[in-house]
């Protein structure tokens, strides 16, 4: 039973691209790239720079806590002050190392839905194979008899409490999925 009274007025919209044919992941606010580095700026806050400008299209905002991985020095979990395509600005408590891009870096963010929202997932036009889905990562293998599977430019509603609930698989790597729910405001 949802406890929606109104809709909430503004739609966060990103795309997620599976990896790997055959190693399903679940669905977060990701951006994966070897165009990413790292800024200690002393007394001002340390940024996260993405010369493939990346970041607004992968969903990040201010106020998402990310988990850095593939660093040599930065790997870690941090918070978002501001967020612009090229450039994540911590918040002043956070510190980095200065790092150059190079290594493959990988950004992620969860992603609550608020209550009573469905997340609408939708295969790419551009797709030429098929996106799984499922609930677990052996119910969205794309060998699964079990995964809901998508065809190119198709989608399909789900009711989950994050973004996180949801398991994703390509028939071929490096396909996407567009996503988009209503979010709650933030203050």
């Amino acid at each position: 039973m949802s406890n929606r009274q109104w809709n909430l007025a503004t739609p966060f919209v990103f795309r997620f691209s599976v990896t790997t044919s055959g190693t399903p992941e679940q669905l977060a606010v990701k951006r994966r790239a070897t165009t990413i580095a790292f800024n200690e700026n002393t007394a001002d806050a340390d940024t996260i720079t993405d010369s493939g400008n990346g970041f607004v299209v992968a969903g990040f905002q201010p106020g998402d806590q990310i988990t850095v991985s593939g660093s040599a020095s930065n790997d870690g979990t941090y918070t978002i002050a501001t967020v612009a395509a090229g450039t994540i600005t911590l918040l002043s408590r956070n510190d980095l190392t200065t790092e150059a891009a190079g290594a493959t870096v990988v950004l992620t963010a969860p992603k609550a839905v608020p209550d009573g929202v469905g997340v609408t997932v939708k295969a790419r036009n551009a797709n030429t194979g098929l996106i799984s889905i499922g609930y677990s990562s052996a119910t969205a293998l794309n060998t699964a008899s079990s995964s809901f599977t998508l065809d190119n430019n198709e989608s399909v509603g789900l009711q989950v409490t994050n973004i996180s609930d949801i398991w994703l698989d390509a028939s071929v790597s490096g396909e996407s999925v567009e996503v988009i729910f209503e979010k709650s405001v933030q203050a």
